[in-house]
């Protein structure tokens, strides 16, 4: 769990820690994620556990056409090289408007890494108190 701040190199890739490389293993899919300024980064296995869900929906409805499109057809493979990289293409860095030499934030969570410019984050809305029904999304006191 936790933020990680990496710099985009000139061929498009980012540094994973030592941490995340033994977390995450060596075989990576990269894809838009469902929330706006925003790259999805999953285990092989959790993106395989993902398209079956999409895969589950009515595809009779326009949104989950679209979905599928974003989520599965923008999809793609990667492998983390022996230095701890990880190559995304020009295509996918710009859904989020990153280029090379950009800062990004890496948020990790079971199989999976959010990835943002770090200019959106430092940018976007923190505020916890304005999600409605947030007390009942967990049970936890002193929360």
């Amino acid at each position: 769990m936790g933020r990680e701040t990496k710099k985009i190199d000139a061929k498009g890739r980012f540094f994973l820690s030592t941490k995340l490389k033994e977390s995450m293993g060596k075989d990576l899919v990269v894809t838009n994620s469902l929330d706006v300024g925003y790259l999805c980064v999953y285990t092989r296995e959790h993106f395989d556990s993902v398209k079956e869900q999409i895969k589950g929906f009515n595809t009779m409805d326009k949104q989950v056409r679209k979905m599928r499109r974003a989520i599965i057809g923008e999809a793609e493979d990667v492998t983390v090289d022996s230095q701890g990289r990880v190559s995304v293409s020009a295509e996918l860095w710009g859904r989020i408007g990153a280029t090379p030499g950009s800062e990004i934030c890496l948020f990790t969570d079971d199989g999976k890494i959010d990835i943002c410019t770090k200019d959106f984050y430092d940018h976007e809305d923190h505020d916890l108190s304005q999600i409605e029904g947030l007390e009942t999304l967990y049970s936890v006191e002193g929360l």
